[in-house]
Protein backbone atom coordinates (compact mmCIF):
# COMPACT_ATOMS: atom_id res chain seq x y z
CA UNK A 1 0.00 0.00 0.00
CA UNK A 2 1.15 3.69 -0.84
CA UNK A 3 1.88 5.77 2.20
CA UNK A 4 0.76 9.15 2.58
CA UNK A 5 4.14 10.97 2.47
CA UNK A 6 4.47 8.89 -1.31
CA UNK A 7 1.43 10.69 -2.30
CA UNK A 8 2.55 14.18 -0.64
CA UNK A 9 5.19 14.09 -2.33
CA UNK A 10 3.56 13.59 -5.84
CA UNK A 11 0.64 16.04 -4.78
CA UNK A 12 3.49 18.38 -3.97
CA UNK A 13 4.98 18.27 -7.69
CA UNK A 14 1.91 18.51 -9.33
CA UNK A 15 0.72 21.70 -7.72
CA UNK A 16 1.86 24.05 -10.01
CA UNK A 17 -0.53 22.19 -12.87
CA UNK A 18 -3.37 21.99 -10.29
CA UNK A 19 -3.02 25.86 -9.51
CA UNK A 20 -3.19 26.53 -13.79
CA UNK A 21 -6.00 24.58 -14.00
CA UNK A 22 -7.83 26.32 -11.14
CA UNK A 23 -6.55 29.45 -12.91
CA UNK A 24 -8.92 28.32 -16.54
CA UNK A 25 -11.83 27.61 -14.22
CA UNK A 26 -12.01 24.11 -14.76
CA UNK A 27 -14.31 22.48 -12.69
CA UNK A 28 -13.31 18.94 -10.74
CA UNK A 29 -16.44 16.71 -12.23
CA UNK A 30 -14.85 18.00 -15.71
CA UNK A 31 -12.10 16.14 -15.36
CA UNK A 32 -13.76 13.06 -13.50
CA UNK A 33 -15.88 12.63 -16.42
CA UNK A 34 -13.10 13.61 -19.13
CA UNK A 35 -10.80 10.82 -17.38
CA UNK A 36 -13.41 8.17 -17.88
CA UNK A 37 -13.14 9.44 -21.68
CA UNK A 38 -10.00 8.62 -21.29
CA UNK A 39 -10.44 5.46 -19.43
CA UNK A 40 -12.58 4.03 -22.15
CA UNK A 41 -10.23 4.65 -24.74
CA UNK A 42 -7.58 3.19 -23.21
CA UNK A 43 -10.17 0.31 -22.93
CA UNK A 44 -10.21 -0.12 -26.62
CA UNK A 45 -6.18 -0.19 -27.39
CA UNK A 46 -6.16 -2.94 -24.72
CA UNK A 47 -9.09 -4.95 -26.58
CA UNK A 48 -7.12 -4.01 -30.25
CA UNK A 49 -3.95 -5.73 -28.16
CA UNK A 50 -1.77 -2.15 -28.17
CA UNK A 51 -0.86 -2.53 -24.45
CA UNK A 52 1.58 0.15 -24.40
CA UNK A 53 -0.11 2.47 -25.73
CA UNK A 54 -3.75 1.63 -22.88
CA UNK A 55 -1.16 2.03 -20.74
CA UNK A 56 -0.22 5.05 -21.49
CA UNK A 57 -3.51 6.36 -21.66
CA UNK A 58 -4.40 4.77 -18.53
CA UNK A 59 -1.45 6.64 -17.27
CA UNK A 60 -3.03 9.95 -18.27
CA UNK A 61 -6.77 9.05 -17.42
CA UNK A 62 -5.63 8.12 -13.27
CA UNK A 63 -3.53 11.67 -13.53
CA UNK A 64 -6.77 13.60 -14.45
CA UNK A 65 -8.43 10.97 -11.79
CA UNK A 66 -5.76 12.55 -9.25
CA UNK A 67 -6.51 16.52 -10.67
CA UNK A 68 -9.78 16.26 -10.42
CA UNK A 69 -10.26 16.04 -5.97
CA UNK A 70 -6.64 17.60 -6.04
CA UNK A 71 -8.73 20.52 -8.04
CA UNK A 72 -12.00 20.21 -5.66
CA UNK A 73 -9.91 20.69 -2.68
CA UNK A 74 -7.99 23.67 -3.91
CA UNK A 75 -10.37 25.91 -4.64
CA UNK A 76 -12.80 24.67 -1.99
CA UNK A 77 -15.27 23.10 -4.33
CA UNK A 78 -15.83 19.74 -2.42
CA UNK A 79 -19.22 18.47 -2.46
CA UNK A 80 -21.28 15.23 -1.67
CA UNK A 81 -22.31 14.67 -5.02
CA UNK A 82 -18.34 15.55 -6.26
CA UNK A 83 -16.97 12.87 -3.80
CA UNK A 84 -20.07 10.22 -4.72
CA UNK A 85 -19.86 10.78 -8.71
CA UNK A 86 -15.53 10.59 -8.46
CA UNK A 87 -15.83 7.22 -6.51
CA UNK A 88 -18.57 5.87 -8.96
CA UNK A 89 -16.71 6.68 -12.28
CA UNK A 90 -13.61 5.16 -10.49
CA UNK A 91 -15.50 1.64 -10.75
CA UNK A 92 -16.55 2.20 -14.56
CA UNK A 93 -12.74 3.25 -15.14
CA UNK A 94 -11.54 -0.15 -13.91
CA UNK A 95 -14.10 -2.24 -16.00
CA UNK A 96 -13.38 -0.09 -19.10
CA UNK A 97 -9.77 -1.25 -18.91
CA UNK A 98 -10.28 -4.69 -17.82
CA UNK A 99 -13.07 -5.20 -20.22
CA UNK A 100 -10.68 -4.20 -22.31
CA UNK A 101 -8.38 -7.18 -21.52
CA UNK A 102 -11.11 -9.73 -20.70
CA UNK A 103 -12.17 -8.97 -24.89
CA UNK A 104 -8.41 -9.22 -26.21
CA UNK A 105 -8.09 -12.45 -24.42
CA UNK A 106 -11.94 -13.76 -25.96
CA UNK A 107 -11.08 -12.16 -29.21
CA UNK A 108 -8.01 -15.17 -29.11
CA UNK A 109 -9.79 -17.61 -27.78
CA UNK A 110 -7.70 -17.77 -24.90
CA UNK A 111 -10.53 -18.22 -22.58
CA UNK A 112 -8.39 -19.54 -19.82
CA UNK A 113 -6.57 -15.59 -19.57
CA UNK A 114 -10.15 -13.79 -19.95
CA UNK A 115 -11.54 -16.20 -17.38
CA UNK A 116 -8.64 -14.64 -15.29
CA UNK A 117 -8.89 -11.30 -15.86
CA UNK A 118 -12.82 -11.73 -15.28
CA UNK A 119 -12.07 -13.27 -11.68
CA UNK A 120 -9.67 -9.82 -11.70
CA UNK A 121 -12.23 -7.43 -12.05
CA UNK A 122 -14.85 -9.10 -9.95
CA UNK A 123 -11.97 -8.96 -7.17
CA UNK A 124 -11.51 -5.34 -7.69
CA UNK A 125 -15.25 -4.61 -7.50
CA UNK A 126 -14.92 -6.46 -3.95
CA UNK A 127 -11.98 -4.56 -2.73
CA UNK A 128 -13.61 -0.94 -3.38
CA UNK A 129 -16.83 -3.07 -1.97
CA UNK A 130 -16.11 -4.20 1.55
CA UNK A 131 -14.82 -0.65 2.09
CA UNK A 132 -17.89 1.37 1.14
CA UNK A 133 -19.78 -0.90 3.34
CA UNK A 134 -17.05 -1.22 6.34
CA UNK A 135 -17.54 2.60 6.18
CA UNK A 136 -20.99 2.03 6.02
CA UNK A 137 -20.86 0.34 9.18
CA UNK A 138 -18.42 3.58 10.53
CA UNK A 139 -15.26 1.49 10.25
CA UNK A 140 -12.37 2.70 8.10
CA UNK A 141 -10.71 0.61 6.17
CA UNK A 142 -8.24 1.87 3.85
CA UNK A 143 -5.59 -0.61 3.94
CA UNK A 144 -4.87 -3.68 1.88
CA UNK A 145 -2.29 -4.77 -0.81
CA UNK A 146 -3.91 -3.69 -3.82
CA UNK A 147 -6.31 -0.79 -2.91
CA UNK A 148 -7.44 1.39 -6.33
CA UNK A 149 -3.87 3.35 -6.93
CA UNK A 150 -1.77 0.48 -6.46
CA UNK A 151 -4.06 -1.61 -9.13
CA UNK A 152 -3.80 0.99 -11.33
CA UNK A 153 -0.25 1.40 -10.70
CA UNK A 154 0.43 -2.30 -11.27
CA UNK A 155 -1.60 -2.37 -14.55
CA UNK A 156 -0.10 0.25 -16.13
CA UNK A 157 3.55 -0.92 -15.48
CA UNK A 158 2.94 -4.91 -16.48
CA UNK A 159 1.25 -2.97 -19.74
CA UNK A 160 4.67 -2.47 -20.76
CA UNK A 161 6.02 -6.01 -20.48
CA UNK A 162 5.82 -8.55 -23.62
CA UNK A 163 2.37 -10.25 -23.51
CA UNK A 164 3.76 -13.53 -22.50
CA UNK A 165 5.25 -11.86 -19.36
CA UNK A 166 1.92 -10.04 -19.08
CA UNK A 167 -0.07 -13.30 -18.59
CA UNK A 168 1.89 -14.09 -15.41
CA UNK A 169 1.65 -10.70 -13.97
CA UNK A 170 -2.37 -11.05 -14.62
CA UNK A 171 -2.77 -14.63 -12.41
CA UNK A 172 -0.55 -12.25 -9.86
CA UNK A 173 -2.73 -9.02 -9.83
CA UNK A 174 -5.78 -11.33 -9.47
CA UNK A 175 -4.46 -13.48 -6.35
CA UNK A 176 -3.24 -9.80 -4.72
CA UNK A 177 -6.97 -8.37 -5.25
CA UNK A 178 -8.01 -11.47 -3.94
CA UNK A 179 -6.13 -11.82 -0.85
CA UNK A 180 -6.77 -7.30 -0.51
CA UNK A 181 -10.63 -8.77 0.12
CA UNK A 182 -9.68 -11.22 2.68
CA UNK A 183 -7.51 -8.67 4.39
CA UNK A 184 -10.32 -6.29 4.20
CA UNK A 185 -12.69 -8.71 5.83
CA UNK A 186 -10.45 -9.54 8.69
CA UNK A 187 -10.38 -5.71 9.12
CA UNK A 188 -13.80 -5.09 9.24
CA UNK A 189 -14.62 -8.29 11.81
CA UNK A 190 -11.53 -6.60 14.05
CA UNK A 191 -13.53 -3.63 13.97
CA UNK A 192 -16.98 -5.12 14.26
CA UNK A 193 -15.68 -7.21 17.39
CA UNK A 194 -14.27 -3.82 19.10
CA UNK A 195 -17.47 -2.50 18.49
CA UNK A 196 -18.98 -5.14 19.98
CA UNK A 197 -16.83 -4.86 23.16
CA UNK A 198 -17.22 -1.51 23.72
CA UNK A 199 -20.99 -1.49 23.49
CA UNK A 200 -21.16 -4.50 25.63
CA UNK A 201 -18.63 -3.24 28.30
Amino acid sequence: MINEKTKNFFRNLLNPLIDFIIFLKISPNFLTLFGMLLSIFAGFLYFKGSFIYGGIVLLLGSLYDTFDGMVARKSQKVTIFGAFLDSTIDRFNEFFVLSGMILFFYSKEDILYSTIVLSSMFFSIMVSYTRARAEGLGIECKNGLMGRVERMIYIIIISFLPLNIFKYMIILFTFLTFLTVIQRIMIVKAGTNKKEVLKNG
